[in-house]
């Protein structure tokens, strides 16, 4: 019993003279970096990144980019930059190609008993992105390094951004199918009244949109002043992408010649509505001054 009890006595003053000199001691690692040599890739350099890119989950066509960022960092949390990008071509979705399956190849013989638009009608009356850009600020938390099978190692880093999106649309142009009251009078009276469809156009769906963006990328250092870029953009834009009439407001005018009123739909900015707008860019990014320090 008696030697139990000096046990415990010894380990508890063992333990008691331990706590003090780590007190005593303090933390070693207390205000140092958390990476000591580390490479700075970011800090009072300026970057610029040309890139490709692609829109997607949009409803009637796909949309394909080229262009570049530019952009200054601050230090390695804080950059501000901007980013254009022009659109060379665009492809149908399949929703769009699924739409036109369903639609005549030429304009019923009576548009105003089934005002069904034609193939062509329909690709006419779609607007297209034409330019993406804006003014971004971006922070950067976190940077690692990652491995590929143990034998290949490459630092990167996470960003976010938030900015302004422009967006600029090509308009789409539905004249060749459409008539106003004036033509569909005159027509009537010379009894030459085809096969067109009943709408006022009166703003085009096209020109300068402008809204929020936001976004996440990635940069995947091959070395001290380029690395492979990944970046996720969406933006909130104003459009009416289809180019027809969404919310049903009509001009209704007395036609002398028949003896009745007729309606024309009008299509104008009260039939555009908020959508998401969404963007993958893949391009390769070159740090400028080309040397980078390391950290203490």
């Amino acid at each position: 019993m008696k030697k139990l009890l000096h046990f415990l006595l010894f380990v508890s003053i063992l333990g008691t003279s331990l706590s003090a000199y780590a007190v005593e001691r303090g933390d070693p690692l207390k205000g140092q970096p958390a990476v000591r040599k580390r490479v700075l890739y970011l800090p009072e350099r300026f970057e610029v990144t040309p890139s490709l890119g692609v829109s997607f989950l949009q409803d009637y066509r796909h949309t394909f980019l080229v262009g570049a960022k530019a952009e200054y960092h601050l230090n390695d949390y804080l950059s501000f930059g901007f980013s254009a990008h022009f659109a060379p071509f665009s492809i149908n979705t399949g929703l769009t190609d699924e739409i036109q399956a369903t639609l005549p190849n030429q304009l019923e013989s009576d548009t105003w008993v089934n005002p069904t638009p034609s193939k062509d009608a329909m690709m006419s009356a779609l607007n297209e992105i034409k330019l993406v850009m804006g003014p971004h600020i971006t922070y950067t938390p976190a940077f690692g390094k990652m491995g590929l099978f143990s034998t290949v190692f490459f630092n990167f880093d996470v960003y976010f951004f938030g900015g302004l999106g422009i967006v600029m649309f090509e308009a789409g142009d539905l004249s060749p199918y459409t008539d106003t009251p004036d033509q569909y009078r005159q027509a009537v009276s010379a009894g030459t009244a085809g096969q067109k469809l009943h709408i006022l156009v009166e703003e085009e769906n096209g020109g300068m949109r402008f809204g929020p963006q936001a976004g996440i990328g990635f940069h995947f250092f091959l070395n001290s002043w380029m690395a492979i870029n990944a970046e996720f953009r969406w933006m909130y834009i104003k459009r009416n992408a289809a180019g027809f009439d969404r919310n049903g407001d009509r001009v209704y005018e007395f036609i002398e010649a028949e003896g009745m009123t007729r309606d024309w739909v009008i299509v104008d900015n009260g039939d555009e509505s908020w959508e998401n707008t969404m963007f993958f860019h893949f391009g390769l990014s070159m740090f400028f001054p080309q040397f980078a320090p390391r950290s203490n």
